[in-house]
């Protein structure tokens, strides 16, 4: 018995809490290195690619005023949500329109989804029966 009591005070107060409450001490080092490998992913997914990149995006005409919006409002919200520059470019190319979209990798593969996403969302589905 003064083994166990003699064990019990040279533990520090974070120790008799931590085993008091019944959390096991693997656990909580695994969740310190869980929350630590998380925190360092995403620094690495930050800093990815520290070279501007410009990519050109070919989309249908009509859906160029579903991207620009009413006095250029979406256009500036994606800009501002993803950080990356999105411009028109004002050539017309048969029924489609050219997008140059530019910034860091993480920032323009944002932007590429979020157009991608405008355009899946708002295209007009048809079917057509024949018999």
């Amino acid at each position: 018995m003064s083994t166990e009591r003699t064990s019990w005070t040279s533990l520090s107060t974070i120790q008799k809490i931590a085993l008091g409450l019944g959390i096991p001490a693997s656990a909580t080092v695994a969740y310190i290195l869980y929350r630590r490998y998380r925190e360092s992913r995403e620094e690495r997914l930050t800093f990815v690619g520290e070279d501007d990149i410009e990519i050109e995006m070919r989309v249908p005409q009509e859906a160029v005023k579903l991207i620009i919006g009413r006095q250029g409002a979406n256009i500036k919200q994606l800009r501002k949500q993803t950080g990356a520059r999105i411009d028109v470019d004002t050539e017309d190319v048969g029924d489609e329109r050219v997008l140059l979209i530019s910034g860091f990798p993480v920032q323009v593969c944002k932007a590429k989804a979020a157009i991608h996403q405008i355009l899946t969302e708002n295209t007009p589905v048809s079917e057509q029966l024949s018999v």
